[in-house]
């Protein structure tokens, strides 16, 4: 499944990150080193970890700054882990707070012409970073505390709230910022649902066929047509002479890229 980072309804929940549902297997780990979380309670997991990473992708986008959109879902496993072990709030702050200041990973994984191992594995790897972290907060050791407030954390330091405006097009206005190193808030309020039916989780888009996720509004939008006017493929494939897609950057980007079309790694 894939979400979309974008609710209106909520203000200030339009950031628009994308990512997709890769980490249920942190709740199965906790299962499994726990033994006594029943079904009931893997499932309400499950959706607490779309409902923080869904809710951080409405409000942080981490495509704009090239940082990879596992960055949520590494929060959010760390956040939930957390919980289905015991952990204390305090605890969990200070996993949340080792895995963004020490595990951030940028798009790099997903660029140039080889498509990697580790690119196919970053959610893995970036879960893998937040429950080791969670573990060592649980024994003793101490991590960042309040990192969405941290002057020199991603979220302040790409998204400055003292010292200048924030600017997605230019990356040289935070890095001249000199301002950004005293206290200040975090540059968005994330709302959490807990209740009812507004959960992160209904408004993703799950695959219901074999393609890729960034080309489900085109097949989507040909479907409809063929189906609202079946004149139109009434002269079969040869009838059509051209067709126009109109894409939105991250589909070009992602469907466009030339490593795709002739795969030489798994």
């Amino acid at each position: 499944g894939t979400v979309f980072g974008y609710n209106p309804s909520i203000p200030g929940h339009t950031a628009g990150e994308f990512g997709h549902n890769d980490f249920y297997p942190v709740v199965m780990a906790a299962a499994q080193v726990k033994g006594d979380i029943d079904g009931k309670t893997a499932l309400k997991a499950m959706v607490a970890i779309d409902e923080i990473r869904g809710r951080l992708a409405e409000v942080f986008s981490l495509k704009s700054y090239k940082i990879d959109h596992v960055v949520h879902g590494a929060i959010a496993s760390a956040a939930v882990y957390g919980a289905l072990l015991g952990a204390s709030a305090e605890q969990i702050e200070s996993a949340i707070g080792m895995t963004v200041a020490h595990y951030v990973p940028f798009r790099a994984i997903r660029a140039g012409k080889q498509l990697s191992d580790s690119k196919g594995a970053s959610a893995a790897i970036s879960t893998e970073a937040a429950v080791l972290s969670m573990r060592r907060a649980m024994n003793g050791f101490v991590g960042p505390k309040d990192i969405f407030r941290n002057p020199e954390a991603i979220f302040r330091f790409f998204e400055p709230t003292t010292g200048t405006a924030a600017s997605q097009d230019n990356v040289d206005i935070t890095l001249g910022n000199k301002v950004r190193w005293g206290p200040g808030p975090s540059p968005f309020n994330i709302v959490l649902s807990h209740s009812g039916s507004d959960f992160a989780v209904c408004g993703m888009h799950f695959k219901l066929g074999l393609y890729e996720h960034q080309s489900a509004g085109a097949l989507e939008g040909l479907i409809a047509a063929l189906v609202n006017n079946p004149k139109l493929a009434s002269g079969g494939a040869e009838g059509i002479d051209n067709i126009n897609i109109v894409a939105y950057e991250p589909a070009f980007g992602i469907i466009g890229d030339p490593a795709k079309k002739d795969p030489k790694t798994r």
